[in-house]
């Protein structure tokens, strides 16, 4: 997703840091942090924090900071938006927001940015990043396109009561946070994941094997793979309060084509001639 335009100067660029440290800065990434002036930035890794600045500008401001015990989510992020976009008026040259993994992805004060970013004629390029999901499918060698995907966060799941098809894999993001909007540092009771688990049971037999999965985060580091029965969900919670997991669901069986006539045409020369036209 882009915002900017050819004929004016970027004012803000949003991108997107990785997962393991800075080793998976895209090439878009740092030719947006060698561009700007000041980078304000959002990652809980000091690697990340040195490495800008002693290759990029030392102008760095952390938002980290910004989260406060209890506190509801929703003003951490408007405070860190507030903050970077006050930012792209005090300096002439261009300021980057640099966010943990991708840049759109389960995160909130970059679409406030890029919002209020428009409404006060800002110029907000964004660019995409390597995020958990991306680094998660190669984990676990998993293909999106082969049986397709469904793909949840934990809370809205429950509020919204999706319904979820145990035919196709699932998975579902920040099991670890699920029934809460709000920061906190505080471990996790058995008792809190009783009602996600409950909600699963609804869909998936009680026995049905699903994996808790956190992709390497240091270069040294090692993917996370946690195997359980659903109905041991509330067991896994000392784990669930090490990181911010992805549980997936695998289906609970492979479903068989129900289309044999379109398979046949799908494969036929034939058909192909049919539903496409050269190009003279």
């Amino acid at each position: 997703m882009t915002t900017s335009t050819q004929s004016n100067p970027i004012d803000i660029y949003i991108i997107g840091t990785g997962m393991v440290g800075y080793t998976q800065l895209t090439r878009e990434a740092e030719n947006a942090l060698q561009a700007s002036e000041r980078v304000y930035l959002l990652d809980g890794q000091p690697m990340v924090e040195n490495h800008i600045k002693e290759t990029y500008t030392e102008d760095v401001v952390m938002l980290n900071r910004e989260y406060n015990e209890g506190e509801d989510r929703v003003a951490t992020y408007d405070r860190m938006s507030e903050e970077v976009l006050k930012g792209a008026t005090e300096v002439d040259g261009p300021i980057t927001f640099a966010l943990y993994g991708h840049p759109m992805i389960f995160v909130n004060p970059s679409r406030s940015v890029i919002r209020q970013g428009r409404e006060q004629g800002l110029n907000v390029e964004v660019q995409p990043g390597i995020s958990a999901i991306d680094c998660v499918y190669s984990d676990i060698a998993f293909d999106p396109a082969a049986n397709g995907v469904q793909m949840f966060e934990a809370t809205d799941l429950l509020l919204r009561e999706w319904e979820l098809n145990p035919e196709v894999p699932a998975m579902i993001w920040q099991v670890s946070v699920v029934e809460t909007d709000r920061h906190t540092e505080k471990k996790s009771k058995e008792s809190r994941f009783t009602r996600f688990k409950e909600y699963l049971q609804n869909f998936y037999p009680e026995d049905h094997t699903g994996y808790l999965l956190q992709t390497a985060t240091y270069p040294i580091a090692e993917s996370q793979r946690h195997e359980f029965e659903i109905s041991n969900l509330e067991q896994m919670a000392p784990i669930l309060d090490k990181g911010y997991y992805i549980l997936h669901l695998p289906p609970i069986n492979e479903r068989d084509l129900q289309n044999e006539e379109l398979l046949q045409e799908v494969r036929s020369e034939d058909h192909l001639e049919e539903i496409t036209v050269r190009d003279n």
